[in-house]
């Protein structure tokens, strides 16, 4: 990962600005700037969970049938194959 930083400027609502300062009063993170970072990053991976999703659906909504019986065979077969393992014996 680059840990470079890059210096922007946005403009904010007053309502925002508040939350971050408190964010920051609350110890959350340790400036303004750490707060928003924090912030962009958790909507960045719940964005990138939300495509993951999507493309999940999507793939399994594009499988023909014969997909769909191999995919269902492949986990039934999975799940018989599990239930014989002894892992803590």
């Amino acid at each position: 990962m680059d840990h470079r930083r890059t210096k922007v400027s946005v403009t904010l609502s007053g309502d925002v600005v508040e939350a971050v300062d408190a964010a920051v009063e609350r110890e959350v993170a340790s400036s303004r700037s750490a707060v928003i970072e924090k912030w962009l990053r958790r909507a960045q991976r719940v964005d990138a969970e939300e495509h993951l999703r999507e493309a999940t659906v999507a793939y399994y909504k594009s499988l023909s049938n014969e997909e769909r019986d191999d995919d269902a065979a492949i986990a039934g077969a999975s799940k018989r194959a599990a239930r014989r393992l002894r892992i803590d014996e």
